[in-house]
């Protein structure tokens, strides 16, 4: 036996009401999780805009508000959407993924996604090192290292706010074209990565991070910070990434 829950949403939003099976094997919010989890990678709810309010899908499926409840909560829970209080629920931008240990650039991340990579310069300088810098890239206290701040786009939308610190003897000046992959520029200059070190943690947006990434102040951010090796062991650079965590996050696969 089947119910069916086709019909229009109110307020002209888009045709979400389908067939959902009562006595099928899975259960029935499962069901519409699913369907719904089509509509929006299939982009028929694109990235934020508001579904549907809650009473409105529970009459299009023709189910309890306890079934939709799970539906869309589930849903939050895989990252499509997100609730805001007062105002309703939105679907998610989608966000890039970083699969570790994989060691990519930003650049190699984008194309890898099929997102257009872009960057655009904040600020390069020579720079007196902090005491953590001259730690991680093995320096001494009078010795300059260069600073590369630049903000970088997926689809002309900003992820993220890096600032590279590169020592003398890599060969660089600050007068090069920062405009790409500074690994590629790097491989060029003779460069040969062997191996990195990064951790990962969570942090508040500072002013100046959410007016380059374009969020709220206090907005959560995740910062990578990675020291990267030459085959020769020298550290060529150490970088500090500010991501948004809304549109960015990292994965890994586990095993015993």
């Amino acid at each position: 036996m089947t119910a069916t829950g086709e019909g229009p949403v109110p307020s002209g939003g888009p045709q979400v009401g389908a067939l959902v099976r009562r006595a099928g094997t899975a259960p029935l919010y499962a069901q519409i999780r699913d369907m719904l989890r089509v509509k929006i990678q299939s982009g028929e709810f694109p990235p934020g805009q508001m579904i549907p309010a809650e009473t409105e899908l529970q009459r299009a499926f023709h189910v309890s508000r306890h079934t939709m409840r799970q539906a869309l909560t589930a849903l939050v829970a895989e990252g499509h959407l997100v609730r805001s209080r007062g105002r309703g629920t939105f679907v998610l931008q989608r966000r890039i993924e970083e699969p570790l240990p994989k060691l990519l650039s930003f650049t190699q991340e984008m194309r890898l996604r099929g997102a257009q990579p872009s960057t655009r310069l904040v600020k390069v300088g020579w720079v007196r090192p902090s005491a953590a810098l001259r730690e991680a890239l093995r320096v001494g206290e009078e010795e300059r290292v260069l600073r590369i701040e630049r903000v970088r786009c997926a689809d002309q939308v900003p992820i993220a706010v890096t600032a590279s610190h590169l020592p003398r003897w890599v060969g660089l000046t600050g007068r090069e074209d920062f405009s790409g992959s500074l690994y590629e520029m790097l491989t060029r200059v003779g460069i040969k990565f062997a191996k990195a070190f990064q951790f990962i943690e969570a942090e508040r947006a500072s002013s100046h991070l959410a007016r380059e990434l374009n969020v709220p102040r206090g907005s959560p951010v995740l910062v990578l910070r990675r020291t990267l090796f030459a085959d020769d062991g020298r550290a060529a650079e150490y970088v500090e990434g500010f991501y948004r965590a809304d549109r960015y996050r990292y994965s890994i696969w586990l095993e015993p």
